[in-house]
């Protein structure tokens, strides 16, 4: 074997290592990119169901808050009452409402701080599935993508190797110019 055909050979095999190479990589790529849109999907439910719990625990709050504040308006009338105070008439009535009205928005307050806890659960969630959605599509295109760069890289190498091939090629008899000697 001339020193030519080991150079064709070993640019052969030089080109097809880089493809393969480069196809594997895509399927690594395609591997990591669906292990994230798998963390990322995960991430999604588990923030979904975090507003789920938030909605849940602002509810059991507000409901403690207003037991809470009720029992503060209760214990206002007692007090009045206990005072001989007409709990029925004039200022008592209106401390009475007082109360009532900072323990309505007490209790508000309360349930509003975990609406907005559970809506921001919820953007993260959408955030997180679109993620997954764009790890997916990415994992889709790797492959395809590396078959497309190994495919080009193939054809510049096997464009490259002819033009050395055939200008240290020379076959006895002939003549590139002249055509086959002797006719």
């Amino acid at each position: 074997m001339c020193f030519a055909t080991a150079a064709l050979v070993a640019g052969v095999a030089g080109a097809a290592t880089t493809a393969g190479g480069t196809i594997f990589g895509g399927i690594a790529n395609q591997n990591a990119a669906n292990f994230q849109a798998a963390v990322a999907n995960n991430n999604s439910i588990i923030a979904t169901q975090n507003a789920v719990q938030a909605e849940q625990a602002g509810n059991a709050a507000a409901e403690n808050q207003s037991l809470k504040g009720a029992a503060e308006l209760a214990k206002v009338k007692t007090s009045q009452a206990a005072n001989g105070i007409d709990v029925n008439t004039g200022s008592a009535v209106d401390v009475q409402s007082s109360e009532r009205e900072a323990n309505e928005l007490s209790t508000e307050n309360v349930f509003h701080n975990d609406v907005l806890q559970a809506y921001g659960y919820r953007v993260q969630a959408e955030n997180f599935q679109s993620e997954s959605e764009l790890d997916t599509a990415k994992a889709e295109e790797a492959v395809p993508a590396s078959v497309l760069s190994a495919t080009g890289g193939l054809l510049s190498s096997a464009s490259s190797l002819g033009g050395k091939w055939s200008g240290s090629v020379s076959l006895p008899g002939f003549n590139p110019i002249a055509g086959i000697s002797g006719q």
